[in-house]
């Protein structure tokens, strides 16, 4: 893998890497009960130690090359309003993305940007072979986000994980660099 930029850009978005400074605007969103509620793996309430937490466990997978954490900054009137990110596993040339976004946001195509830009940056900038992400099968919204940035519905993963108590169905989809289309990536 090749050494990689520190900030990527949108037409709408920068995405650079966490700084503690962001912790108490990552709190926020992520307590915020819309937003956490379609994430599979956050807890609520997420507290500012989480935050801080989470955003320094981030910093050190970019340190290894084998996490891409991006803070979605707005260009006109700067403000972190949300998270893409791409784990990579090296030995398969794959990546695993995730994001999620501040409630107040959602609607206005800022993920499908960010998940076109992470997309290309996966394939041109990282070599990966294959780029898949999941939610929750009820997640429309996310469902649509992964089939705008290319990828396809491969499979629903019954009762794969727990949330708030309850076992939830899973949604994967995926995009191999065969079937990867630059110009559907073009944010």
């Amino acid at each position: 893998m090749m050494n990689t930029p520190l900030t990527l850009e949108t037409s709408r978005l920068l995405l650079r890497p966490f700084e503690p400074t962001d912790a108490r605007s990552v709190q926020r969103i992520l307590d915020d009960p819309q937003v956490s509620k379609t994430l599979l793996d956050t807890p609520h309430p997420f507290t500012l130690e989480a935050a801080q937490h989470w955003i320094e466990t981030a910093r050190r997978g970019g340190d290894r090359g084998d996490a891409f954490v991006f803070a979605l900054i707005r260009k006109h009137h700067p403000l972190l309003i949300g998270c893409i990110d791409i784990e990579v596993n090296g030995e398969h040339r794959r990546g695993d993305m995730a994001y999620w976004l501040g409630a107040e946001h959602w609607g206005q195509g800022y993920t499908t940007e960010a998940a076109q830009r992470i997309v290309r940056f996966g394939f041109e900038s990282l070599g990966l072979r294959r780029i898949y992400a999941q939610c929750v099968r009820t997640n429309i919204a996310s469902a649509r986000v992964m089939e705008k940035a290319g990828l396809r519905y491969e499979a629903l993963l019954r009762e794969s994980a727990l949330k708030d108590g309850t076992y939830v169905d899973v949604a994967v989809y995926g995009l191999t660099r065969d079937d990867y289309d630059p110009a559907s990536s073009s944010p």
